[in-house]
């Protein structure tokens, strides 16, 4: 559970005390499970709306990124446009071109 190897040396002393509260912890737990699987039940339902608002935060887009990628999409569409014009204009000549020579 408690890696001593890894801790530094002036830390020794409090991660052995720690130990020791969490051997106590287990040893009073020995034999009933309900009072850690509570313990348990208690941090999920405490940290899953956390979480839940993590996500929902993480997928927000800030109003002026929204901007930003609107005025690229007009930008994009406006462009488009453009081309499907100048297609159409060319078709137009090609086929005043084929009526005439018809």
């Amino acid at each position: 559970m408690i890696d001593l190897k890894n801790t530094k040396f002036g830390e020794v002393k409090t991660k052995i005390h720690e130990a020791s509260m969490i051997y106590k912890g287990i040893e009073r737990l020995y034999g009933d499970l309900n009072p850690l699987m509570k313990k348990v039940e208690d941090y999920r339902s405490a940290i899953s709306p956390f979480l839940s608002l993590k996500k929902a935060a993480s997928m927000c887009h800030h109003p002026n990124d929204v901007g930003k990628e609107k005025a690229m999409c007009s930008e994009q569409v406006k462009l488009e446009q453009s081309q499907l014009a100048m297609v159409h204009a060319n078709l137009d000549a090609l086929n005043e071109k084929h009526e005439g020579a018809a």
